[in-house]
């Protein structure tokens, strides 16, 4: 049935989801008023494409139905579908309690039974491949695949994706194997768009092993194969991945060229802010190449941008994802307490009935041992308040440790903001000192050094900046002194901008000592290269 609801005539779907509606009622079906209820669902988020309140309803009715009835197949299905609902719409928080429900329910139900399972797998092993739990995602998948028809696109897809996530564990050797397998059913059922996704997986293998020309000629396939099956996303994913190879080996003007294609299919959603932020980057390095300044500045300007926003989002998702343990953790110990009860609960009831017949026995022993019994009493007492009393002591750590952890952000986040203040107080000072075109360049420095800690991108982005406001200034010291590394051009740049020890320091993430040692080492190497002159 799926497939009769997926289509863009919003007229024929609602008819259809009426049509389906009446029948389940005139059987008095349980089982296809659920079924209608998921495909509403589904229906409705795509109309809006957004977490809505009919789909909301719809999946909570269908869930309800399933739990009533007391058929666990379909509410795994209800589930899955609500988290996966919830996961593609980025509501993490939302999404976790269902993919833990249907990981719980996962091994419990009859595969057989569940419609549509292999697929509904797929999409729960998404959900933990993008939360970094790679190997859990792969676990899902291998339960799924018996269930899968062979040779179809989903059976690829499956068997690709547990490659993509051995690639992520750094596991290139099995990531290769299943990339071939998922290329062997493709090229058997000749479906040319999936070969050509499987290639681009296999030139990023290919890049690793340092075979760039390889790599090259697997992403010209895979473009050439998705551009021909209007697959746009993977095309442009593609064609930006071909450029960042092609600059690597000197082809920038094909680089150029493959940028320019791939711009057409980006869209302003959120999910394309790392691919503008890459290509935003590709371009200031071409640019960079050309020799074009201008152009250089705008797109190293626009990547900062970018840049800034994409950090800012891969914190939340890191949040995110740190929830997403909590409550599994959490989770699984309510199970094991929940468990802990039914045991306790059986065990009395078995007990039962022996104390009924030994009671005059046990009173008579009372009786006799009341001191005894005392005793005891007072014993597991106490041990019940150690218990108590140790667990609390526990959650009281953790409760402590987060406590710390944010009063530590909110500190660090003050001295940023005083470091900052304080650049931006001293490139106010340069933007007098000099041209028109050196104040634009401190504009961009400001925006630079927004971050305090001096890595190595930031020191790229900052270098390019510099030597706009001081032209050729450290390019003259490098040629004047040959042995300076990079390390002693950071110190000669920030003691050009009059830096204290302790602003160094700050910037660079190292101790004063280590500051002090560096000029240190710095004026030797240029007094020995004065002497050997």
């Amino acid at each position: 049935m799926d497939k009769n609801y997926q289509s863009k005539d919003s007229v024929a779907v609602v008819a259809n989801l009426n049509k389906l509606l009446q029948s389940s009622k005139a059987q008095k079906s349980a089982e296809l008023e659920i079924i209608h209820d998921l495909l509403a669902a589904d229906y409705y988020s795509q109309l809006s494409d957004k977490v809505n309140p009919r789909s909301d309803l719809c999946y909570k009715k269908a869930l309800s139905s399933a739990k009533r009835i007391q058929n666990d197949e379909l509410r795994l299905i209800a589930l899955i579908r609500q988290g996966y609902y919830y996961f593609v719409y980025r509501e993490l928080e939302a999404a976790i309690p269902h993919f833990l429900q249907a990981g719980e329910l996962i091994g419990k139900v009859n595969y057989k039974a569940v419609p549509l399972f292999s697929r509904h797998i797929h999409q729960i092993s998404s959900f933990y491949g993008y939360i970094g739990n790679y190997s859990g995602a792969i676990k899902l998948l291998q339960v799924g695949l018996p269930y899968c028809k062979d040779g179809t696109a989903l059976h690829i897809s499956m068997v690709n994706s547990m490659g993509v996530y051995s690639e992520k564990q750094q596991q290139l050797g099995q990531a290769v194997v299943h990339f071939q397998r998922a290329l062997g059913i493709a090229e058997r059922n000749q479906d040319s768009l999936w070969m050509g996704i499987v290639f681009g997986n296999l030139a990023s293998i290919e890049e690793q092993k340092g075979n760039p020309y390889k790599a090259i000629r697997l992403l010209r396939e895979n473009v050439r194969l998705s551009v021909k099956y209007n697959e746009h996303l993977d095309a442009m994913r593609s064609m930006i991945k071909l450029a960042d190879v092609l600059i690597d080996i000197g082809g920038w003007q094909e680089a150029e060229s493959y940028l320019s294609r791939s711009e057409v299919y980006v869209k302003s959603k959120p999910f394309f802010l790392p691919i503008k932020t890459r290509m935003s980057k590709l371009r200031s390095e071409i640019a960079r190449i050309k020799g074009d300044q201008s152009d250089e500045l705008h797109y190293l300007k626009q990547y900062v941008q970018y840049d800034d926003s994409l950090r800012a989002t891969e914190r939340y998702d890191e949040l995110q994802r740190a929830y997403w343990q909590w409550q599994s953790d959490d989770y699984q110990r309510a199970i094991e307490a929940s468990k802990g009860e039914r045991k306790t609960t059986l065990l009395l009831e078995l007990t039962f009935g022996l104390l009924l017949t030994s009671v005059l026995i046990i009173i008579i022993l009372l009786l006799n041992r009341s001191k005894n019994k005392h005793k005891i009493k007072s014993t597991l007492l106490e041990k019940e308040q150690l218990t108590y009393a140790l667990e609390r002591e526990v959650l009281n750590k953790e409760l402590e440790t987060i406590t710390n952890s944010w009063k530590q952000a909110d500190e660090k986040s003050k001295e940023n903001t005083t470091l900052i203040a304080g650049l931006q107080s001293d490139l106010e000072k340069l933007g007098k000192e000099n041209s028109n075109i050196k104040v634009r360049s401190v504009e961009a420095l400001d925006e630079l050094l927004k971050e305090p800690i001096m890595t190595d991108d930031r020191w790229t982005k900052f270098k390019l900046t510099f030597d706009q406001v001081f032209p050729d200034y450290l390019k003259k010291k490098k040629v004047k002194y040959p042995r300076l590394t990079e390390g002693d051009l950071r110190l000669l740049a920030l003691m050009k901008l009059k830096y204290s020890n302790m602003g160094m320091s700050t910037l660079l993430g190292i101790s004063m000592d280590g500051v002090k040692k560096g000029k240190q080492r710095l004026k030797k190497k240029m007094e020995d290269a004065a002497a050997e002159s």
